[in-house]
């Protein structure tokens, strides 16, 4: 009788550990998703500050890719914008159109750690001038 409760008690201490590891894993892949999340909100957020620096309501010149802050930490996380702008004019030569490419990337996190999280968004907008006025 001896060696079967033995036994008994290995296979149920098994299981125990797999319910474990189980709920464990589970548990961590919540938290990324979450942080996943946030990762994503904090990259929109940075897009939006950008976007707003270029495209300024009320100005009446085209704007220069935005400088941010050093460091850019928006809820713990990282971010790094990179922004590039061309300027081309209409065919009637008559309206500068800016055509701007912003990249927003949150991290939070050591690159190759388990608890790493990144995510980059990259969006492109434009903005046309007629003179010294907004484009209708």
């Amino acid at each position: 009788m001896l060696p079967v409760a033995i036994f008994l008690l290995v296979i149920l201490a098994g299981l125990v550990g797999y319910a474990m590891r189980l709920s464990l894993l589970a548990n961590m892949g919540t938290t990324q998703d979450i942080q996943g999340a946030r990762a994503y909100l904090a990259a929109r957020a940075g897009i939006e500050w950008a976007a707003y620096k270029v495209l300024s309501p009320g100005s009446t010149t085209m704007e220069v890719c935005p400088t941010p802050p050093s460091p850019f930490v928006i809820n713990g996380f990282n971010i790094v914008l990179t922004c590039s702008r061309v300027v081309p004019k209409d065919k009637g030569d008559t309206q500068d159109i800016g055509i701007y490419t912003i990249t927003s990337r949150a991290s939070v996190g050591s690159a190759g750690a388990q608890d790493y999280i990144e995510r980059e968004i990259k969006v492109t907008l434009s903005r046309c001038l007629f003179g010294s006025e907004e484009c209708n």
